[in-house]
């Protein structure tokens, strides 16, 4: 961009952005607007009366400020201005002026290079009134864009020791804070506006506007081609800074996410180990408890079966007895009699008292070899099952 020192090429310039402050006034109310006639009516009957006495006031406000130009400018040492942005932007985001990067002598330097004027911005975190100037005037496009266009932008905060000095410099008293500064060689620097307290923002850009329209003449345009030239190297190499150390810290919030969200990940992996493993030793638990408890069961239905279990009834004595011989897988024997009228539920509850290994509960039928015929049901008497006195009956698994 050609930068020129005539106000009407400047006015040519800004012409757009006064279609924009319209834009961003959302209402003033009739009220606001005769409150601030009668203030600037009784400012100027206030001026009339007192010329003297506001001329010395004026003077001595912008003189200090010129006065102390000179110390402000020698050079602070960098305490973080990256760091600084970065605290900034993780509060408020990044929708903000491009912010310079670097001390204040160095802003000041970039901007008489570029031949543009210098504003400063001093940052309150804690003052009541900086979240809504941050969130609602800084962030708004058309200032962004304006201050971009127009003007290095050196932004520090009062908690900072440079920061701090400023304040002090500016005899800063509220905030937010900004003023405009020259940054003219050829004559004497100052400051050309200050913004203090609460302001909107179409107030904000309408003093930049007005700023830069009136005070054209003091920006000195680039004399030679070469000076052109290397003022836009500066700005490209400024560009270039600015876009890695952006790059660098998306860079570095990436790898901070991917680092976190491996955490996590790994994070759930033991938690999802440990659950497998609580709830496998939950298994194994339920599976030994079932095991005790079959074979209570088990035992407790022996018990009652040896106790239920008939007498054996005297084969030479008593009628009616029938005597038989049961043989077992593994090649046991057992002879026991019975009365032909009784259930072969007595037979088969022999069976089971007697633990053997080679079978199990429940899990086996008889066979008689002749006439070939099974047995497996216990409800029938050995008379109608067809059982005759020393019959032998083998003991068979299912």
């Amino acid at each position: 961009m050609n930068i020129v020192s005539e106000k009407e090429n400047y006015t040519h310039l800004t012409k757009p952005y006064d279609e924009k402050i319209d834009n961003i006034i959302i209402e003033e109310s009739e009220e606001e607007n005769e409150k601030q006639a009668n203030k600037k009516t009784d400012k100027k009957e206030f001026a009339n009366n007192n010329q003297v006495t506001n001329t010395k006031k004026k003077k001595s406000y912008f003189q200090i400020v010129r006065e102390n130009l000179k110390s402000i400018l020698t050079p602070f040492k960098n305490h973080g201005e990256s760091r600084f942005l970065q605290e900034y932007e993780d509060t408020y985001g990044r929708t903000h002026p491009n912010f310079y990067n670097g001390t204040f002598k160095q802003a000041f330097n970039t901007a008489k290079e570029e031949s543009k004027f210098l504003i400063i911005y001093l940052h309150s975190p804690e003052h009541i009134s900086t979240t809504a100037f941050c969130e609602q005037v800084f962030c708004n496009e058309n200032i962004i864009e304006f201050l971009n266009e127009f003007y290095v932008c050196y932004c520090d905060s009062i908690k900072r020791s440079s920061g701090f000095l400023l304040s002090g410099k500016f005899h800063v008293t509220t905030y937010p804070f900004l003023a405009i500064v020259t940054t003219n060689s050829s004559s004497q620097s100052q400051i050309l506006k200050v913004f203090e307290g609460n302001f909107k923002a179409y107030q904000l850009l309408t003093g930049l506007i007005n700023t830069l329209e009136q005070n054209s003449a003091l920006i000195v345009p680039p004399q030679s081609a070469g000076e052109e030239d290397e003022i836009r190297s500066n700005r490209e190499i400024r560009e270039k800074q600015d876009r890695e150390y952006r790059e660098s810290v998306a860079k570095d919030e990436e790898r901070m996410k991917i680092e976190k969200e491996k955490k996590r990940i790994e994070k759930e992996k033991r938690d999802l180990s440990l659950e497998l493993e609580r709830l496998e030793k939950e298994r194994q638990l339920e599976i030994e408890k079932k095991k005790i408890e079959k074979k209570e069961r088990q035992k407790r239905v022996m018990e009652d079966k040896r106790r239920n279990l008939k007498p054996e009834p005297n084969y030479k004595t008593e009628e009616g007895v029938i005597r038989l011989r049961v043989v077992f897988p593994d090649g046991e024997k057992l002879s026991r009699s019975f009365k032909k009228q009784w259930e072969m539920k007595n037979l088969f509850d022999l069976v089971d008292i007697q633990e053997n290994n080679s079978i199990k509960p429940e899990k086996y039928y008889f066979v008689k070899n002749y006439p070939k015929t099974s047995f497996s049901v216990k409800n029938i008497t050995f008379e109608n099952a067809g059982i005759q006195d020393g019959d032998t009956l083998m003991v068979i698994k299912k």
